[in-house]
C-alpha cells in the first residue's frame, strides 16, 4: 500500500528530477532551489544526476536520495556536434548512441521499480532522455525549457519532443524563452520566473572586502563586475570594451569577471577576453578570478552588476545582484526586460552597443546616489516577485496539475 502523507491524505507523487548540471550555472542553482522547497508530503524527489558536483554536500543536508548512472553524461548535446574531423565526429556520436541505448532502457526500468509518476527533465541535454523513456513507461514527463531555441532545427526537435503524449508540461523560465513552443504546444505551457532563495543573503559567510581584499582591489575603487559562463553569447569582450572607454578618465575603477568557460566547450573566447584586455591597455584593472562556486561574496563588492548578453532566456546572475542591492546595468534581450524595469531596478541597452553599455554603466558610476537607488529598488522587486521558496510552490502545482 502505498505510504500516505504526514496529514494522512494523499501519498506524495514520486517524480524523478533528471539534471546534467551538476557544476553550477544557473539550471543547476534553480533544481537545487525547486529541491529545496519541494513540500515532501506532496512530492517525493529522486534526483538522477551525472555527479553530485558542487551540490554534494547540499544535497546531503536536504537529505535527498541521489542516483548517479555511468551512462548519464555533462554534455551530451555538445558531444554530438563537437568534433570537425570526419571520423573523429562518428565515433563521438557513435559513443553517445551507444550510451544513449543503455541509460534510456535502464531509466525505463528504475521508473517501473521504483513506480516513479513523473520525469521532470531540468535542461535541454536531458530533454530528449526523459521524455522517450516516460512514453515507453507510459507516466508523464515536465520539460523545464531553460533555453532559447534561435536555429531552426532546434526550434523543431524540441517542439516535436514536446508534443510527445507523455510530455504534459512545459515549464519555461521566462516568456521568451517559451516563445519557440507556442507553435508546437500552446496549451502545455506554463512561465515560471527562476528565484533566488532570500534567506542566503541577509548573511554572507564573508565580511564586506573580503574578495576585494582577496584581488587586492583598494576598498574605495569602483568595481564593476560581471558572473556567469564565460561564453561568446554573455559578450563579455563587449563589457571589456565598455570598461576600457570609461577607464581612462576613473583611475579608480576596476572591472572582475567572475566565472569559467563549461565543460567540453573551447576556450579560445575565454583566451580571446584576456589578450582584448591587454590589447585596450587595462589588463591591470580587468580581473579574472576564475569561478566561484559561491558568488555572493563577490557580488557583494560590486558596485555595480552587468550582463551584456547577446541572448538570455532568463539571467540568474541579475537576481543574484539584485538580492544583494545592486543596480543592474545589462542588454534587452531574451527574458531580462522580464526581470528588469529600465531606469528603477538598473538599466537596459541595446545587445552589442558598447557605447551605450558605457553610457549606462558610467551613468551609474558618476552618480553614486542614483545607484544606491536603483540597487534598493532592484532588492524589492527580488523580494516581491523572485523569492525561491515562491518558484518552487510555484512548479509544484504545475505538477500535481
Amino acid at each position: 500500500m502505498p505510504n500516505q502523507n504526514a496529514n494522512g491524505g494523499e501519498p506524495p507523487l514520486r517524480v524523478a528530477f533528471l539534471s546534467s548540471c551538476v557544476r553550477g550555472g544557473g539550471a543547476g542553482w534553480s533544481l537545487y532551489y525547486l529541491l529545496k522547497y519541494l513540500d515532501r508530503d506532496r512530492i517525493e524527489p529522486l534526483v538522477i544526476v551525472p555527479e553530485r558536483g558542487v551540490f554534494d554536500q547540499r544535497f546531503e543536508e536536504l537529505g535527498l536520495e541521489v542516483l548517479t548512472p555511468k551512462r548519464l553524461h555533462h554534455r551530451w548535446d555538445q558531444q554530438l556536434f563537437k568534433w570537425k574531423n570526419p571520423f573523429t565526429l562518428q565515433l563521438s556520436r557513435s559513443l553517445v548512441a551507444k550510451d544513449l541505448t543503455i541509460f534510456i532502457p535502464w531509466l525505463v526500468q528504475l521508473i517501473r521499480e521504483r513506480n516513479i509518476e513523473v520525469v521532470y527533465c531540468n535542461n535541454m541535454m536531458v530533454k530528449p532522455l526523459g521524455a522517450i523513456a516516460a512514453q515507453v513507461a507510459g507516466i508523464s514527463c515536465a520539460l523545464h525549457v531553460r533555453n532559447l531555441h534561435e536555429k531552426r532545427l532546434r526550434r523543431l526537435a524540441y517542439g516535436s519532443l514536446a508534443k510527445l503524449p507523455a510530455v504534459r508540461w512545459v515549464i519555461s523560465n521566462s516568456r521568451a524563452s517559451a516563445e519557440p513552443y507556442k507553435q508546437h504546444v500552446p496549451d502545455k505551457i506554463h512561465v515560471v520566473h527562476n528565484g533566488v532563495d532570500l534567506s542566503e543573503y541577509g548573511n554572507v559567510p564573508a565580511p564586506p572586502g573580503t574578495f576585494r581584499q582577496e584581488l587586492g582591489i583598494p576598498i574605495d575603487a569602483t568595481v564593476v563586475g560581471y558572473t556567469g559562463n564565460i561564453i561568446p553569447r554573455k559578450a563579455v569582450d563587449i563589457l571589456i570594451r565598455a570598461m576600457a572607454e570609461l577607464m581612462p578618465s576613473r583611475p579608480d575603477l576596476y572591472l572582475v569577471i567572475v566565472g569559467r568557460v563549461p565543460l567540453n566547450d573551447p576556450t579560445d573566447y575565454h583566451e580571446r577576453c584576456h589578450e582584448l584586455t591587454n590589447e585596450l591597455g587595462i589588463r591591470e584593472k580587468a580581473l579574472f578570478p576564475g569561478f566561484r562556486a559561491d558568488v555572493r561574496y563577490a557580488v557583494q563588492d560590486f558596485d555595480i552588476l552587468s550582463l551584456p548578453s547577446r541572448q538570455e532566456p532568463f539571467g540568474r546572475s541579475i537576481l543574484e545582484g539584485m538580492a544583494l542591492q545592486k543596480p543592474i546595468v545589462a542588454t534587452r534581450v531574451g527574458g531580462i526586460p522580464e526581470i528588469i524595469d529600465s531606469g528603477v531596478h538598473g538599466l537596459l541597452v541595446e545587445p552589442e552597443d558598447v557605447h551605450g553599455l558605457a553610457d549606462a554603466l558610467g551613468r551609474l558610476i558618476d552618480d553614486p546616489g542614483l545607484a544606491r537607488m536603483m540597487g534598493c529598488n532592484a532588492a524589492k522587486r527580488v523580494q516581491d516577485a523572485f523569492d525561491a521558496r515562491t518558484v518552487s510552490k510555484n512548479v509544484e502545482e504545475v505538477l500535481l496539475s
